[in-house]
């Protein structure tokens, strides 16, 4: 007798349920009655960036601005904590800040950028599920938000972004001046260093400490010399650990930021009357670093030279002397904002410039393979990074998507499109 094809089909479907029922006693497998408990999978935690925004705008004419809220996904006025990123038009090219610092008008914003940017592209950052946590390296502090900061010819590259002190070298948390010699111009439109044009300042930050005690932290001391009168220096300290303290410098006191004024100090933080600090027309310029307090790489501290008790004497000879000034009055350098959004470019002319979020391309060669020609900025996509708001209570992921040009001759004359895309992470209630 021959089974039938429906036969054969109940054979079949019977022969692969008992199969299951053997393996689920743990049958087939050696013995073993035993049965395998589940696999269980733990759930994906949910990602907090929610929303998603595209802000399109067209760049304005060279020193104008425009800022964009991302929790409310519009454009908004420059004012107050309400927006979130700032785009301020160079003509031709432009600078991003965060609604904190100075980059704070009315100093109510609190927002930030991830301290190194672009270290995190577009394509990783979409694996973050939450703007505090890092997949791979666990929670972050608030304080990876780093705030816009003044920027000056005092500003560093060192951990605390200064060029006068430097910080913990002997593991107690102090602060310990480099007694550089800058130099403060009352005329950054001359390149003048005698002092025969506009009032032309040496000056040395001394120390950090002061009081009654001499202990007490935020009192800055300074020595400084008109270099058109006498050699003899001018000592001072205040009192900067409440706040900004302005300093007037031809006339040995200090004053308040509506009267005439050349430096200021907050803490360790300084900054001098012109550019974005203030109305005058002050600018500095790095002029020497003494001898023996840093390796041959000039930013490695030599700890035993800092310590040295007879530094006070040993550098007065340098405010005194030779010093070399600015080659030409733009070099005098201005007070700035500085932003984690506006990254100092790398590259070499005529290679192209990156720019972070984008590559500026000097000549036809170097744009030959962007597709682009001269002067123009072609976006880098993939470069992004994270953004707390100016209320300090959201973030954001973001791009610049790209960059588009509106015909015309040449063409690194027509309009620019920039387009800047964002994740949102909204406010917790």
């Amino acid at each position: 007798m021959h089974p039938t094809a429906s036969s054969k089909t109940l054979l079949t479907t019977l022969t692969v349920l008992a199969a299951a029922a053997l393996a689920a006693c743990g049958g087939g497998g050696g013995g073993n009655d035993t049965a395998e408990p589940p696999v269980v999978t733990p759930p994906v935690a949910a990602s907090k960036f929610t929303q998603n925004a595209t802000w399109s705008f067209t760049l304005p004419s060279a020193g104008n601005s425009l800022c964009y809220d991302f929790d409310a996904k519009a454009q908004a006025a420059c004012t107050g904590n309400q927006w979130d990123v700032k785009v301020v038009s160079g003509g031709r090219s432009a600078e991003l800040f965060t609604n904190s610092g100075p980059s704070s008008a009315d100093g109510t914003g609190t927002g930030g950028a991830f301290g190194t940017p672009f270290v995190h592209t577009w394509t990783d950052l979409q694996k973050w599920n939450d703007a505090l946590v890092d997949p791979v390296g666990g929670a972050l502090p608030a304080t990876v938000y780093t705030a816009d900061t003044a920027k000056s010819a005092f500003s560093g590259t060192n951990a605390i972004q200064s060029a006068a002190y430097e910080y913990d070298l002997n593991g107690t948390h102090q602060m310990h001046p480099n007694f550089r010699v800058f130099l403060i111009t009352t005329n950054s439109a001359s390149s003048d260093i005698s002092g025969s044009v506009g009032d032309v300042y040496a000056l040395q930050v001394t120390g950090y400490y002061g009081s009654a005690t001499g202990t007490a932290s935020g009192w800055p001391s300074f020595r400084f010399i008109n270099r058109a009168a006498a050699a003899t220096p001018f000592t001072a300290s205040v009192n900067a650990s409440q706040g900004w303290v302005y300093y007037d410098l031809k006339n040995q006191v200090t004053t308040t930021e509506s009267g005439t004024w050349h430096i200021a100090f907050n803490r360790y933080n300084i900054k001098l009357n012109g550019g974005t600090s203030g109305k005058g027309t002050v600018a500095g310029f790095l002029s020497k670093t003494p001898a023996g307090f840093y390796q041959a790489d000039g930013k490695t501290p030599i700890a035993a030279k800092f310590n040295a008790t007879t530094n006070l004497a040993d550098t007065l000879a340098d405010l005194q002397g030779a010093l070399t000034g600015p080659a030409s009055a733009n070099a005098w350098v201005k007070d700035s904002i500085g932003s984690q959004l506006s990254p100092t470019y790398t590259g070499t002319y005529p290679n192209a410039l990156n720019y972070g979020w984008f590559n500026y391309y000097p000549t036809d060669a170097a744009g030959a393979a962007a597709g682009v020609t001269q002067h123009m900025l072609k976006a880098n996509p993939e470069a992004a990074t994270l953004v707390k708001s100016g209320t300090g209570n959201s973030y954001a992921r973001m791009r610049v998507k790209e960059i588009a040009y509106a015909p015309a001759t040449p063409a690194y004359g027509g309009a620019q499109t920039w387009t800047v895309e964002f994740g949102i992470q909204p406010a917790t209630n």
